[in-house]
């Protein structure tokens, strides 16, 4: 063999050459294969972006974690609003996955893919205020109309019944509550005059389910994944059955400050899709699971009103119209039990859980 090598050096470099190639192309296919059969194929990249035709709008959507898809409410209702607008697009994620602040950098870097944006995402959702990048800007109508704000306490099953007799502020505050560390909600139960201990997120559910800490205030969409016993490997950690903790909430879409068509485009699709009705009944769908309405009994329930200068900011940021809970009455002490709130169209189906 060396001898022939020695004889056709440049056949074999050709031939290694050629196995090189076959070798790569064969990777290449299969994971061209594994993107068709998996959720990857709503990832829209920078080379398709860039071969977009010109009358197409690109709309990329930040992706902050690995459990992306398109039942997720982040891409399910930015999906409706942009069919809504009428505007010719091209939606998916990001290629890559980062946090908030990564995201917010990225999309106000440049409005296409580029080295200070180079996935070109354009769209992020996330918490009202909790941006401060410059050259961002903020669309103003809330996601989930401020149903965020609904919040159920993830609490330990052996002292669960302690909050049986929770009935107002002054009675939860002898309790502990938990939060991640840097969370707007840790800000807004601390303003409350509420006991809450921070900590890195990944270990917050291992105090609870310890029982160091009382109970975890988390939002309607994130209870059954979270604090669902037949989905978390915590024995003891399960859903408090008597109070919801409510203060506004709201999350936003934000887009490069200089991305007018994408920011009127979210705009107008967002009004077209109230006024149809088509952005309730996706809400109810995505967040009112038949085990949310079962486990929840929300009309029986006890509303636990915090008002905060942060709260209030957030009221202030939007506009009136786009708010699904009447703050006003919740303010007046005139909502009590999730009862009171069963006449609002969109919480009908929430109410029928019983």
């Amino acid at each position: 063999m060396r001898t022939l090598i020695q004889r056709s050096p440049q056949f074999f470099s050709l031939l290694a050459s050629f196995a090189i190639v076959l070798f790569g192309a064969y990777i290449i296919q299969d994971k061209i294969q594994v993107r068709k059969q998996g959720d990857s194929d709503l990832i829209l990249t920078s080379d398709e972006i860039r071969a977009l035709p010109a009358d197409t709008l690109p709309v990329v959507l930040h992706r902050v974690d690995s459990s992306y898809g398109e039942n997720t409410l982040a891409y399910a209702m930015l999906k409706l609003i942009m069919a809504k607008s009428g505007v010719k697009h091209q939606l998916g994620y990001s290629q890559s996955i980062s946090d908030s602040s990564r995201g917010g950098r990225d999309i106000a870097g440049s409005l296409r893919p580029s080295k200070s944006n180079p996935d070109g995402v354009n769209i992020m959702l996330t918490g009202l205020g909790s941006q401060g990048i410059e050259g961002l800007q903020a669309t103003t109508v809330p996601v989930t109309g401020g149903l965020l704000g609904l919040r159920v306490a993830c609490v330990n099953s052996l002292s669960a019944d302690r909050f049986k007799n929770v009935y107002n502020l002054e009675d939860l505050k002898n309790f502990i509550a938990i939060q991640g560390q840097g969370w707007t909600d840790a800000r807004i139960l601390k303003q409350a005059g509420l006991p809450t201990f921070e900590i890195e997120t990944t270990l917050t559910y291992n105090l609870l389910n310890e029982g160091r800490v009382d109970y975890f205030p988390r939002s309607i969409t994130s209870v059954e994944s979270e604090c669902n016993s037949g989905n978390n490997q915590y024995d003891s950690v399960t859903v408090d059955p008597y109070i919801h903790i409510v203060h506004p909430a709201a999350w936003i879409y934000y887009v490069n400050q200089e991305n007018q068509p994408l920011y009127d485009a979210v705009v107008e699709g967002f009004k077209r899709a109230l006024e149809d009705g088509s952005y309730a009944r996706l809400l109810q769908e995505r967040i009112f699971t038949p085990w949310l309405k079962e486990t929840l009994d929300f009309p029986n329930r006890r509303l636990l009103y915090v008002s905060t200068p942060l709260g209030d900011r957030l009221r202030e940021q939007v506009p009136s119209q786009y708010w699904l809970l009447p703050w006003e009455r919740f303010e007046k002490g005139e909502i009590k039990t999730g009862r009171d709130l069963c006449d609002y169209p969109v919480l009908e189906d929430l109410c029928k859980g019983r």
